[in-house]
């Protein structure tokens, strides 16, 4: 017993040391030493301890978490610097942002793309979503940009089928999320690795703070711009949405709905692509287990929050965005009190036209490959059929 006693303590220490280790060079980088509230240690503690213990990390995968982590511990020393040293950022008025969200797989990044064709509307794209405070010279900022491009390219190398599940660029539009990591409480590490019990915490994790820090973001964003309104995007908030909206209840949640059974299938098919590349530990009837029950609980808080939010939140069939996604739009800008005049209509069509379904490949996926079935995932998910 004294010797289990002594292994537990000694995983706990060598967990902090590597948090406080991340902490230390952030705060070297930087010059910064105020991180601000400190409930993203439990977050990031908790991942740090599921990738020693359960990711078995490949060269790619610790290169990719690494920067990960580290890019958003600087980016809390920074926002924090700027609360102290700019608060007026974070008390002007925001103009009323649309964040699009569903389950993954669900139409959500192919709405977003397309709503960002209207220059109205500003989707900040993956670069700036990493680093909403940008550091350095313009040099810097290059190289930055070349890394993240080759990062992405090795994962395009290693994972034929990447671009055909979910096509990413350094300079399109992405998921907010990415900007959210300073929170160590979203499911980007889980995109990236199995970091099963990381995920099983996140499901149960509190998440106001979460989104106060989100509101501070969204601030900074629309200052780079603004004239135009911010369309943002992640599946990540579907769960969060009272939350959401309790921070920023001047915005507008579009919720794409689609058969859940086949959003998640389809969401095993492109985080078991990902998984292989970043992992040793990849295991697909345990990715489809911990899907299930993370999306499970995310599908039956949203459905709570509806019930008391559904004022500030219009939802979106799937099949009527593939079919009919120009009426979607016109959905979406009503809701906002805006007319779609003929320039933009023409926009919009453009972009449909370009973007047709299955452009980057065609994605195949079915609930066997991942230890489950369809009636069984039916029976689980129903409350949200």
């Amino acid at each position: 017993m004294n010797a289990n006693r002594n292994t537990g303590a000694n995983v706990k220490s060598t967990t902090l040391g590597c948090l406080e280790k991340f902490c230390a060079a952030a705060r070297r980088s930087t010059g910064l030493a105020d991180f601000g509230d400190p409930y993203y240690r439990t977050g990031l503690r908790i991942l740090l301890r599921s990738l020693r213990r359960e990711a078995q990390l490949t060269f790619i995968g610790r290169m990719l978490l690494g920067r990960s982590i580290a890019t958003a511990v600087e980016q809390r020393l920074m926002i924090q610097h700027l609360r102290r040293t700019e608060p007026q950022i974070f008390k002007g008025r925001l103009m009323p942002p649309v964040i699009i969200t569903g389950m993954p797989r669900s139409g959500t990044t192919f709405l977003h793309r397309l709503l960002a064709a209207d220059p109205a509307m500003r989707a900040p794209v993956l670069n700036e979503l990493l680093e909403p405070v940008p550091r350095g010279s313009d040099w810097r900022r290059r190289w930055l940009d070349l890394r993240l491009k080759c990062e992405l390219a090795v994962m395009r190398l290693f994972n034929r089928g990447l671009d055909a599940r979910h096509f990413t660029r350094g300079e399109e539009p992405e998921e907010c999320m990415f900007a959210l990591a300073i929170s160590f409480r979203t499911v980007l590490p889980w995109t990236l690795a199995p970091v099963h019990s990381y995920l099983a915490w996140l499901s149960t994790a509190d998440r106001r703070q979460k989104y106060r820090e989100y509101r501070d973001i969204l601030c900074l964003l629309q200052r780079r711009d603004q004239e135009r309104r911010l369309l943002l995007k992640a599946p990540d908030h579907l769960g969060g949405v009272a939350e959401l909206l309790a921070a920023v209840p001047e915005a507008l949640i579009v919720v794409c709905r689609r058969d859940p059974v086949v959003a998640l299938t389809s969401l095993n098919s492109l985080l078991d692509g990902v998984h292989k590349v970043t992992s040793r530990a990849s295991d697909r009837a345990a990715l489809g287990q911990s899907n299930l029950a993370f999306y499970a609980a995310e599908t039956g808080r949203y459905l709570s929050a509806y019930a008391t939010w559904r004022g500030h939140i219009l939802e979106v069939d799937y099949e009527t965005l593939t079919r009919q996604p120009l009426e979607v739009a016109r959905r979406v800008c009503e809701r906002l009190g805006l007319a779609i005049e003929s320039g933009l209509a023409r926009r919009f069509q453009e972009f449909i036209a370009n973007n047709p379904k299955d452009k980057h490949g065609r994605h195949l996926y079915s609930p066997s490959d991942y230890a489950q079935t369809a009636e069984g995932l039916r029976r689980n998910l129903a409350h949200y059929g």
